[in-house]
């Protein structure tokens, strides 16, 4: 496994939709996985699409296991989501402070619903449908907002709801 260099916020990678997952019997698929979730843990962060690792394809992990970034977090344990898309969301949403991989040391407070339903297939090609909900439905929705070209930035109601991690209150 590698730890592969984070794509930072302003690169194009970052602002186009990801191309869908056809070929699961493939090396290089489960490379990828091995090499993302590597590089997730490595950087502490709680999910990673592969648009910021520089690939656009439909492929995300997730994990949370007593997380420096968010210690009031519950664990989830490793998910790897291809092709994911949302089929349901609650009307219930809530406001939380997201960080990012690719916006290194900045968090915003951006509004999501709170209860999603997802269908996504795993890394072989089992196609599966979950409702989840609180930390685990923003984490997905943020991962899957980048596989769609969008950053949590773009979703921000207030520029007062943004900034650097050492320099906002408690989130």
């Amino acid at each position: 496994m590698t730890v592969l260099k984070i794509v930072k916020m302003g690169a194009p990678e970052l602002t186009v939709k990801a191309s869908s997952i056809q070929n699961f019997d493939s090396d290089d698929l489960h490379q990828t996985i091995a090499d993302m979730t590597e590089t997730m843990r490595h950087f502490h962060g709680v999910g990673l699409a592969a648009p910021q690792i520089g690939l656009s394809q439909q492929i995300i992990v997730l994990e949370v296991h007593q997380n420096e970034r968010y210690p009031q977090a519950e664990n989830i344990e490793l998910d790897v989501l291809i092709n994911p898309q949302i089929i349901d969301f609650s009307d219930q949403k809530e406001f939380a402070w997201e960080g990012c991989l690719s916006l290194p040391n900045l968090r915003g407070r951006i509004e999501r619903p709170t209860h999603i339903t997802y269908q996504a297939c795993n890394a072989a090609g089992k196609t599966s449908k979950k409702t989840v909900s609180g930390f685990h439905a923003r984490i997905i929705q943020h991962e899957i907002d980048h596989l769609n070209g969008i950053l949590y930035l773009q979703r921000l109601h207030s520029l007062k709801d943004f900034g650097f991690e050492d320099s906002l209150p408690a989130f």
